[in-house]
């Protein structure tokens, strides 16, 4: 087994290359479409920026949330590790 550390130093961890199934990525972009071709032209330019917008909040709020879960992992750690035993009484 290599090590983590390894791995995530030599980038062989990432996580964003993990994206939707297909099937409801297709549905996705099927409803985007129809919408898109509803709209007016000053419509269509406010929604891309809303979508822009959204994406940009989206990508901040997954960063935090992976630094809650690798925060919340290495608490746990260190506290098995410095209780050892006495977290089985």
């Amino acid at each position: 087994m290599k090590s983590i550390i390894e791995e995530l130093y030599y980038g062989n961890i990432d996580a964003k290359d993990i994206a939707l199934p297909e099937k409801k990525r297709k549905k996705e972009l099927d409803l985007y479409d129809k919408l898109k071709a509803t709209l007016s032209k000053e419509s269509d330019e406010l929604f891309e920026k809303f979508i822009e917008l959204t994406d940009d909040h989206y990508d901040e709020l997954m960063r935090m949330i992976y630094k809650r879960g690798v925060s919340t992992g290495i608490m746990i750690a260190a506290e098995a590790f410095i209780e050892g035993e006495k977290l089985c009484d």
